[in-house]
């Protein structure tokens, strides 16, 4: 395991990375959505699935937006599904693990968008029993990058 030195600079590197997580599981929410539906996933923004409201800003905050809202549409008042949050929470989760056995660099980096990626995968398969060619080709690719690189 990776020495950590265990003090206040560790501590906030530590806590920007499991903040940083879990917007990186927010986007991964976005993949397991919008993916097996061939949706893209940079456009349109995010919306409610019941009333197609337009999902702003502040309430796309990973965990702490369910958690305001109540698990609700703020316009519709339709459950959002308990899911969300805890891939978000997931997403922290990788990237702390990552983030503690690598370090704080590019394999730490490289480490935690692996583990987002299986993850992302393994809901993707499990909810639709597909694996989406573009996620297996971009682990592929950027081991195969990463490898090389050394």
């Amino acid at each position: 395991m990776n020495d950590v030195v265990w003090g206040y600079p560790a501590l906030l590197m530590l806590t920007g990375g499991g903040v940083l997580g879990a917007l990186f599981g927010s986007f991964s929410n976005v993949l397991i959505h919008r993916l097996p539906r061939n949706l893209s996933v940079v456009r349109p923004r995010s919306a409610c699935p019941s009333c197609a409201a337009t999902i702003a800003w502040y309430d796309n905050v990973p965990v702490l937006s369910w958690l305001m809202l109540r698990g609700r549409c703020r316009r519709c008042d339709a459950g959002i599904s308990p899911r969300y949050p805890l891939v978000e929470l997931a997403g922290a989760g990788c990237a702390l693990v990552a983030l503690l056995r690598f370090g704080f660099n590019l394999d730490g980096l490289a480490g935690a968008v692996f583990l987002l990626l299986l993850l992302d995968i393994a809901i993707i398969d499990w909810e639709h029993m597909i694996i989406p060619h573009t996620l297996s080709i971009a682990g592929m690719t950027s081991g195969l990058v990463l490898a090389f690189l050394g």
